[in-house]
C-alpha cells in the first residue's frame, strides 16, 4: 500500500534511525463483513496456517493422552502430573481446533458505527467507541542495546476498564493504566500505520463513522484521507 509512506510514523513505533518500523510484510486488505449482527470495516489478523493448526492438535494429544494414563494410573504425585499435562494437552488441542475451524475471512479488527471489534478472541470483545479515550501507539524493545529491534502494538485506552476483560486488560496495563487493550501489530495482515490511522481518524470524526457499515470506509482506508477531517 504506497500511500503508508505519506502517513505520519508516531516516535514510539519509529527505528532508531528515524525511518517507519513495519511489522512484517502485510498481504490482506480492507474488507467490508457482517460480524456480531453488525456490518464493518475489517482490519485483518495473518491468516493462521493449516500446519500450525495440525502441529497444535498433535501437540495437544501428546501431552492429553499420557496425561489421561497417569490419571487412571493412581498414585498422588502421578494424578496431579497427569491433571497439569491433561489441561495443558487440551487447552493446546482447542487451539488447534479453533485455528482450523475458524473462519478467516472475518478475523481481524472490525470498525462498526458503534463500536472497535476484537473478532479474533473468544468470547469476541466489543469496545464501543463512545468509551475510548485514545488509540496509542506503542513499542517493547526486544533487547537492551540501543539499536536493538522494537515490536509494535496498538493499545486503547477506555473510561470502562472492564470493557474488555480482565485477560486483555492484564496485557495491557503493563502499557499504561488507562489501557483496556494492547494488540500486537505483527498478528495483523495489514500495514500498522494504515491501522493505526483509521482506528484514530474513526474515533476523532464520529460523523464519518456511518460510513464503517459500507464500502465508503473501504475506499477510504485505501486512498482517502486519514490523517483529516
Amino acid at each position: 500500500m504506497d500511500r503508508v509512506h505519506a502517513l505520519p510514523c508516531p516516535q514510539p513505533w519509529r527505528k532508531t534511525d528515524g525511518s517507519p518500523n513495519p511489522a512484517g510484510a502485510p498481504t490482506g486488505a480492507a474488507a467490508t463483513v457482517e460480524t456480531e449482527g453488525a456490518a464493518g470495516l475489517l482490519l485483518p489478523t495473518r491468516p493462521a496456517t493449516v500446519a500450525a493448526g495440525v502441529v497444535l492438535v498433535l501437540i495437544g494429544l501428546a501431552l492429553a493422552v499420557p496425561g489421561g494414563l497417569l490419571i487412571a494410573g493412581g498414585g498422588g504425585l502421578a494424578v496431579f502430573a497427569g491433571v497439569v499435562l491433561g489441561l495443558l494437552g487440551l487447552l493446546l488441542l482447542a487451539a488447534g481446533v479453533f485455528a482450523l475451524t475458524r473462519k478467516q475471512g472475518d478475523s481481524g479488527i472490525v470498525l462498526t458505527p458503534e463500536h472497535v471489534v476484537l473478532t479474533w478472541v473468544r468470547p469476541v470483545v466489543r469496545v464501543p467507541w463512545t468509551t475510548i479515550t485514545e488509540v496509542r501507539p506503542l513499542a517493547l524493545r526486544v533487547g537492551r542495546t540501543k539499536g536493538a529491534l522494537s515490536q509494535n502494538y496498538l493499545g486503547l485506552a477506555a473510561r470502562d476498564h472492564d470493557v474488555t476483560g480482565d485477560r486483555m486488560r492484564k496485557v495491557a496495563v503493563r502499557f499504561g493504566p488507562d489501557l483496556v487493550c494492547a494488540v500486537p501489530m505483527r498478528t495483523l495482515d495489514l500495514d500498522q500505520l494504515v491501522v493505526l490511522h483509521a482506528l484514530r481518524f474513526y474515533l476523532a470524526n464520529p460523523q464519518h463513522r456511518a460510513e464503517l457499515a459500507g464500502e465508503d470506509a473501504v475506499r477510504r482506508v485505501e486512498s482517502g484521507p486519514l490523517t483529516a477531517s
